[in-house]
């Protein structure tokens, strides 16, 4: 007998979907379904590990990709997790289940109004009250998701997945499989010759790509706009790798956590072309830049764009980009200030010969610096692996000085939720088989989802995970030291924990160093490995990050 749960995974499979992120649930009609179509499971040990795991493989693939939750707390911690992919703009589909609709009105155990719940963090949200509707709704779900792009969510009764399913078994599907941004849409050709009769009378111009650049794909246009313009490229941390930071014109991360250098080029520039970016309070740390320079902004979203920019166009990043390259001149950067591209370059250059250098903090023996944990990574990894940083400082060490040597998905970060690196790098890991994949966390962002070691230990996903580990939420500590002058330990300092010892109780391989050269050692050995490692890595609490705030305060991070 053919089931209500046979259509979802028939749907699934006839859009080349193959892998399903989920906890066990109750609806065991589903499973068989799923099984029945080869769709491999990868049951996690809580929503929101599962959660960020099918975000992390959503951002490597652009594909629509699922997460399951049960009725009630289940569904409710899943919209609780969304709110990273609905920040990264990742195609992630939420399907849950209900309470039956045939109870809901007779005070149902775990009753929860789930959509009210997905709603903040999704783009569309619905329910499929009858069979005959769950084809057509889940399809609507895949299609939302990969044309905002970003999270949707559909809700099904358990006992409408259990019904038999009475139609011809024929799965309606869309001419094309789904895969984010799904539409495009291409600017007026007068938009165009205004960005380009602009672009060719300013003297500084500058390219700032933002997480709509990536989202896009538009990474080959930006480097051939740059080389066309001879204008140097800042990214934010979610436009990182949308062009090889080993470019001659390419400067960094810019914002709130950054290079000084990279900051001072966006302020010396008269126009900024902004591809995708909504120049939000990190980006533009803290609404503190980009007022100088005349503003063209690119991108799919209304919202996105600000009314008192010199020029906006609403349209695709990349579609953008190839029409500017073909309208272009002969000689399109004929007005550019050579003097200031060349000393920008210059300095680009200088602050990467010393960024990796460790300065003294004073701090304890046989505690690394950050900078050194960066510095092993840098020489560990091939241009085509994949580094995962989480939010916070593990954004700016890893964002700011961490040289993303090719262009592409070879950077990926928590858009703001702590916690999301470990699980969102196996999905990375699960995307991306053939590529070395290693997150960078802290202690403190350890502590959410370490559990999921055993999944990675359970399912066969040899990913790398370095924790900094200082004993501290360190950027509390350093908030509350050089910003509020009072420091309040208990608030912020953990156990000593030996979280390479914790890996080893999860089944995986877990080790603890103290120096550099432990750490290349540990490095090396995890790449000949097909177990996932952890590497526990004790730093130096009183390093600080490249955060501006503490420039703010007359503080040189670099000189701590």
């Amino acid at each position: 007998m053919r089931r209500v749960a046979d259509a979802v995974a028939e749907t699934l499979r006839a859009q080349e979907i193959d892998v399903f992120f989920m906890l066990t649930g109750g609806d065991p009609a589903l499973w068989t379904a799923l099984q029945r179509q080869g769709i491999r499971m990868i049951p996690c040990r809580s929503e929101q590990g599962a959660a960020y795991m099918a975000d992390g493989y959503a951002r490597m693939t652009g594909r629509p990709t699922f997460v399951y939750g049960q009725h009630g707390p289940g569904s409710a911690n899943i919209s609780s997790a969304l709110a990273d992919a609905y920040w990264a703009m990742s195609p992630v589909v939420s399907l849950t289940s209900s309470v039956p609709a045939a109870t809901r009105d007779r005070h149902e155990y775990q009753l929860l109004d789930q959509l009210a719940m997905h709603r903040p963090v999704t783009h569309w949200a619905g329910e499929a009250l009858r069979g005959s509707h769950v084809r057509s709704m889940l399809l609507r779900a895949m299609h939302e998701a990969t044309s905002a792009p970003g999270p949707a969510h559909l809700d099904i009764p358990r006992d409408v997945l259990a019904e038999p399913l009475e139609d011809d078994g024929t799965p309606d599907a869309p001419a094309a499989t789904l895969r984010a941004p799904q539409y495009r849409t291409a600017p007026a050709p007068e938009a165009v010759k205004a960005i380009v009769a602009r672009l060719s009378g300013a003297r500084r111009v500058v390219i700032m790509a933002g997480s709509g650049s990536r989202v896009s794909g538009a990474d080959p246009e930006v480097r051939l706009l740059a080389e066309a313009l001879r204008a140097p490229v800042v990214t934010s941390i979610g436009g990182k790798a949308s062009i090889s930071e080993a470019h001659p014109l390419a400067v960094g991360v810019v914002g709130r956590y950054a290079a000084g250098v990279a900051n001072d080029v966006v302020d010396e520039a008269d126009l900024v072309l902004v591809l995708g970016s909504r120049l939000g309070s990190v980006t533009s740390d803290s609404f503190t830049m980009f007022a100088a320079a005349d503003l063209i902004r690119v991108d799919t979203r209304s919202d996105a764009l600000d009314p008192s920019a010199a020029l906006n166009v609403l349209a695709d990043v990349k579609l953008t980009a190839q029409a500017l390259l073909s309208e272009l001149g002969a000689d399109p950067g004929a007005a550019r200030d050579t003097a200031w591209v060349a000393s920008v370059g210059e300095r680009v250059a200088g602050w990467r010969e010393n960024a990796l250098k460790v300065p003294s903090t004073g701090g304890e023996s046989g505690q690394m610096h950050p900078r050194e944990v960066v510095s092993a990574l840098s020489e560990s990894l091939s241009p085509s692996d994949v580094v995962v940083a989480d939010t916070g400082y593990m954004a700016a060490w890893a964002g700011v000085l961490y040289q993303a040597r090719a262009a592409g998905t070879t950077f990926l970060r928590a858009a703001g939720s702590l916690g999301w690196a470990i699980p969102g790098a196996l999905g990375a890991q699960l995307a991306a088989p053939e590529r070395r994949v290693v997150c960078v966390t802290g202690d403190g962002g350890t502590g959410y989802n370490i559990a999921e070691l055993e999944t990675a230990v359970r399912v066969g996903i040899p990913v790398t995970i370095v924790v900094v580990n200082n004993g501290t939420l360190a950027f509390e500590y350093h908030l509350q030291k050089y910003v509020e002058k009072n420091v309040i330990p208990e608030i912020n300092d953990f156990s000593d924990v030996d979280y390479g010892a914790v890996a080893r109780s999860l089944g995986a391989a877990g080790v603890l160093v103290r120096s550099k050269g432990e750490l290349d050692d540990a490095l090396a050995t995890a790449a000949r490995s097909e177990a996932p490692t952890l590497i526990d890595v004790r730093v130096d609490r009183e390093a600080i990050a490249p955060v501006t705030s503490y420039a703010n305060q007359g503080i040189d991070p670099s000189a701590l």
